[in-house]
């Protein structure tokens, strides 16, 4: 009796299930002289496929930078310099807002002395990875539109005015969106709905109660 109340219910649970499946779309990382502005589009999700779950967006930034200053003053001059490489990915009909910084030179305060100094070349690489709040605005025919774009900010302190900082610089965003939706699995040919099945476990426990007082 118990093993079959067990199978009843494990059948009632199976039927109406569904299985996880993903699409990815996704836009090769392309470098650019800074600043850049590069445009991305994607197809928005087919409901006829399922149950959209999750929107997950992968924004992959590269920066490229190198840099020299110059002390032009009488003396040595105490100085610093940093310098940070914004991206900004936006999506507004999606309510995408979203910001990778890399950080390029970090030179800290310290005495300068007179004439050129290099602070080499850099190359950054991260990732941003993050779930759309609205799952909605991906969800139809057409297209779903990114932008990115980019924004180095520089900060230096000291040299009286008299240090000059030559810096080069290019960049690029690279972007895949993976859609995680489910599709309904259909129940199995010629086996009873739950509800049959509960009456029938019902009626053998009656059976064997019959059994009992006799």
């Amino acid at each position: 009796m118990k093993k079959l109340l067990a199978a009843a219910a494990l059948a009632a649970l199976s039927i109406g299930s569904a299985n996880a499946a993903t699409v990815t779309q996704s836009a090769a990382l392309n470098l650019e002289t800074t600043e850049i502005n590069q445009a991305f589009s994607f197809n928005k999700f087919d409901a006829s496929l399922g149950t959209l779950t999750s929107v997950l967006i992968n924004l992959d930034g590269r920066a490229l930078s190198s840099a020299s200053f110059e002390n032009n003053a009488a003396q040595a001059q105490n100085f610093s310099f940093a310098s940070t490489l914004n991206l900004f990915l936006d999506n507004a009909a999606a309510g995408v807002s979203e910001t990778l910084a890399l950080d390029l030179f970090n030179y800290p305060r310290q005495l300068t002395d007179l004439g050129l100094t290099d602070l080499g070349s850099v190359d950054k690489t991260d990732t941003l990875s993050f779930n759309a709040a609205d799952l909605n605005a991906f969800i139809g025919t057409g297209t779903t539109s990114f932008t990115c774009e980019s924004g180095v900010v520089n900060t230096q302190a000291g040299g009286g005015g008299n240090i000059v900082v030559t810096q080069s610089t290019s960049a690029g965003c690279g972007l895949s969106v993976v859609y995680t939706y489910d599709v309904p699995t259909p129940p199995p040919a010629n086996v009873p709905e739950p509800a049959s099945m509960a009456l029938v476990g019902l009626g053998m426990m009656g059976l064997a109660a019959i059994r009992r007082r006799k």
